[in-house]
């Protein structure tokens, strides 16, 4: 098995460490772990989500952390629905192709669509907010964060049900959100424990994809409500698979 494959979970003295460590100390820790993502990925983990567990526990419901929460979690919800038309829109189109047989020679094809936060750049991919006090480098470490889920899950998609594969048989197959109930609520994914412990938080708009940024990602909340950039994507994919006996014999030229 190779060094890019091997889990390296870390032993109880490695969580002993990173707890006794301050926040900035642990931030810097974090990044000399991320010269190998592949051999550290597990170590990463583990100082990511210890990293937001101390943010999360310093956060205020000031007015402007509030706010930018909320604007985050409606981009979040805007951008799914945009994606949902769109993919839906490609995936009527493409069956429309199949059924008049313009698919040669592919045999299948699939459509994806992804939403991930996205660090391009210090100016543009991180709100300036005010000093909070914390002591994190937050421009840093949006680019490792960026960097580790790019690396090691699916490129930071935040979608679930991310891809609708052909189906002949399945013409009404479409995007569309988790709902929570009955009722049909898109955005009602937060936790009890959350509001109990953020009560100013209590009418945030939660989609799925928001509650696995939030409650499943190491973004801790202070990271969240400084992205600037979501990058969403809608792509096909026309598959097709052969080999040496779907082809003609090639003569050998002397």
């Amino acid at each position: 098995m190779s060094s890019r494959t091997k889990c390296h979970y870390p032993d109880e003295s490695f969580y002993t460490a990173i707890e006794n460590m301050t926040l900035p100390d642990l931030e810097i820790f974090i990044a000399a772990l991320c010269e190998d993502i592949a051999v550290n990925r597990e170590k990463i983990d583990a100082s990511l989500s210890h990293r937001k567990y101390l943010l999360d526990n310093m956060f205020e419901c000031t007015l402007e952390n509030v706010e930018r929460l909320f604007c985050m979690a409606n981009l979040v919800k805007n951008r799914l629905t945009m994606l949902h038309e769109k993919g839906n829109q490609l995936y009527r189109q493409m069956r429309q192709v199949w059924s008049e047989g313009k698919n040669p020679p592919f045999n299948d094809f699939y459509v994806k669509i992804s939403l991930k936060p996205s660090f391009n750049d210090e100016e543009t991919s991180i709100l300036h907010l005010d000093d909070d006090g914390s002591g994190s480098d937050y421009v840093k470490m949006a680019e490792i964060l960026d960097d580790f889920y790019y690396e090691t899950y699916d490129h930071g998609n935040l979608i679930l049900d991310e891809q609708i594969d052909y189906d002949e048989d399945k013409n009404e197959e479409r995007f569309k959100f988790l709902d929570c109930d009955d009722n049909g609520i898109i955005d009602d994914w937060g936790e009890p424990w959350f509001f109990d412990k953020f009560p100013g938080l209590r009418e945030l708009p939660i989609a799925w994809e928001f509650h696995n940024l939030l409650f499943h990602s190491n973004y801790a909340i202070q990271d969240i409500i400084r992205m600037n950039d979501v990058w969403s994507e809608a792509t096909v994919c026309w598959q097709h698979i052969a080999g040496q006996k779907e082809e003609p014999i090639c003569e050998k030229k002397v």
